[in-house]
């Protein structure tokens, strides 16, 4: 059975989606808390692998997090790469909002905001 791996975003609510020459681009004057990257780190248990030009990336080996910073340090968004079976887990880390307030999950072709 062939499995199939889902790209999934965590954005400001109401930053603009654009599918650009290089993927995903999100453009918004709002950051996400740094606290959002933290507690997904511990709920999914995920692990420090790398960071370079910006970008932390952890993994569990289920799931791919990378967390993207701007130039002052600050999170503009979160990108997961995950099997769909694990998406789930994912969408219930996401449930808490006092977390997540002023977050929404983008999953290309679809939208979910908290």
């Amino acid at each position: 059975m062939k499995r199939s791996c889902q790209a999934l975003f965590i954005v400001p609510i109401g930053a603009s989606k654009v599918l650009g020459d290089y993927g995903w681009e999100f453009n918004s004057l709002e950051r996400l808390p740094e606290s959002i990257g933290e507690y997904l780190v511990r709920y999914l248990g995920l692990k420090f692998e790398e960071e370079y030009a910006g970008i932390k990336k952890y993994t569990n080996g289920q799931i791919n997090m990378s967390i993207f910073l701007d130039g002052n340090n600050e999170v503009e968004s979160i990108y997961f790469q995950a099997f769909e079976s694990f998406l789930a887990g994912i969408y219930k880390a996401c449930q808490n909002e006092a977390v997540f307030s002023g977050a929404e999950i983008f999953i290309p072709e679809e939208m979910k905001s908290f």
